[in-house]
């Protein structure tokens, strides 16, 4: 890339300054994430994902005690710096392995969220987060997922309303959410207290529970004021839409191997079905697939840890690309088990099922489309 080529006014340029080969400390925590999640017991998962808590407490307190995730993209001194694309490895090994445990949600986006406020009420709630005591979970921080109004009363917040979806809500010490103010939206952390009320809904995937939340004069922390606020929501955004990106590419990569084990052993007519070219050209294509999603996922979170004000780009099209590749390979690995890959009880499902509700929490692969038209001027901006 010619040292004359602005960036900035033009977002579709691909900087080839960032580094997205993966470096041996990374291959490293990928090989210690698989010896502590293990193969992935879609049992196991199973029966953490339908317990009140919606996950392990056990692998949570490995996660942040030997893995550190919630410390790991958290700038030093307070954390350990290694950024986002470090973290993206775990979250798509935990991808991988289908895991219900909040890394996403708290270790990715919630702790992030929290370092934005400056309150003195703050660090006994970010060193929970940070030591993994206390959940903090998020709203997609959008108007249309925050029906919520807050008000300034005797120089405290209280936030008023309700939040319809709410990804590990159950489970939430911290939330965050926007809320209307009089003089514009503010991004607030509110601690779930009496004056949250949860209601679990009834969600396309059981390993990742879905609860409403109404708050009613919730005590709330401000993290940001009114005119910092869109761009800080569109940098949390963005690290989320980029962390479920990684997980999904973890998804995607399960399903690869799952099913070629399966079309390996499966034998018709005497051969292994995967001897067929046509099977080798879809198990093909499925590799291909995985390979483009992790290269987008791995760019946008190097990006963003580089620049996270140019990497708005690059986080659509890794959501639209790891988006629609998580879906064909779901489909395929389904189609590909035959018989078996069409029952519930198949693993397969509940990759796929994760897949589709990753879709409802930041966007789908079409809003992300809109999200990269608008950035490359072919669209009007949203209002």
């Amino acid at each position: 890339m010619s040292h004359t080529d602005d960036l900035s006014t033009k977002p579709w340029l691909v900087d080839s300054s960032v580094p997205v080969l993966p470096s041996e400390e990374e291959e490293d925590l990928r090989a210690a994430m698989r010896d502590l999640l293990g193969t992935g017991d879609i049992d196991e998962v199973r029966r953490v994902a339908a317990t009140a808590l919606g996950y392990s407490p056990a692998m949570w307190s490995a996660l942040t005690g030997s893995m550190s995730v919630t410390t790991m993209a958290v700038p030093e001194p307070v954390g350990l710096g290694y950024g986002l694309a470090q973290l993206c490895t775990v979250i798509e090994e935990c991808g991988r392995a289908l895991r219900p445990e909040p890394v996403v949600m708290s270790a990715a986006i919630g702790v992030r969220g929290l370092l934005y406020g400056r309150g003195e009420e703050l660090p006994a709630l970010l060193d929970g987060a940070l030591d993994g005591s206390r959940i903090v979970t998020t709203t997609s921080l959008t108007p249309e997922s925050d029906d919520l109004t807050a008000e300034s009363a005797g120089g405290r917040w209280l936030v008023t309303g309700r939040a319809p979806a709410v990804a590990s809500g159950a489970a939430a010490d911290i939330v965050l959410v926007t809320a209307e103010t009089g003089t514009g939206r503010m991004l607030f952390a509110v601690p779930t207290d009496d004056h949250v009320e949860r209601t679990s809904l009834d969600s396309l995937d059981p390993t990742r529970s879905i609860t409403a939340l109404r708050f009613d004069d919730a005590s709330a922390i401000a993290l940001t004021d009114p005119d910092e606020t869109p761009r800080t929501v569109a940098t949390l955004r963005d690290r989320a839409v980029i962390a479920l990106a990684a997980e999904n590419v973890g998804i995607a990569g399960a399903l690869v191997d799952m099913t070629l084990d399966h079309t390996k052993t499966r034998k018709q007519f005497g051969r292994q079905i995967a001897s067929y070219q046509a099977i080798k050209h879809r198990l093909a294509d499925m590799y291909v697939d995985l390979e483009r999603a992790r290269s987008a996922a791995r760019y946008a979170a190097a990006l963003h840890d580089i620049d996270p004000a140019r990497a708005g780009l690059a986080a659509a099209v890794a959501g639209a690309v790891c988006g629609d590749v998580v879906v064909r390979a779901s489909t395929e690995a389904i189609q590909l088990h035959g018989g078996i890959g069409f029952t519930w009880e198949h693993a397969a499902h509940n990759y796929y099922r994760r897949a589709l509700t990753n879709e409802t929490l930041f966007g789908d692969t079409a809003a992300h489309r809109r999200r990269i038209a608008q950035i490359l001027a072919l669209l009007p901006s949203a209002a």
